[in-house]
């Protein structure tokens, strides 16, 4: 059994799982900013949401107000 050869293959071995632990641990880094990033921009739709349904809110209450008001002006013609 040539014991050089088996250390040579047990070395270019361990070079291949640490280069793939360091690949791992980039890529899990990317990950974490683009889940944090991914937070972010959710929070940023769910504000625009929340404004935006205030807004259809106050439209609605805008339209019912003038929906009563033209109601109201037909009334008075027709009486």
């Amino acid at each position: 059994m040539d014991f050089q050869k088996v250390i040579r293959e047990l070395q270019d071995t361990l070079v291949v799982v640490s280069e793939i632990q360091r690949r791992q641990a980039e890529v899990q880094k990317l990950q974490a900013l683009e889940s944090d990033a991914m937070r972010e921009r959710i929070q940023r739709h769910e504000e625009w949401l929340a404004h935006m349904q205030q807004t259809l809110e106050e439209a609605g209450d805008k339209l019912n107000g003038l929906i009563g008001y033209l109601d109201g002006l037909r009334r008075d013609k027709s009486e």
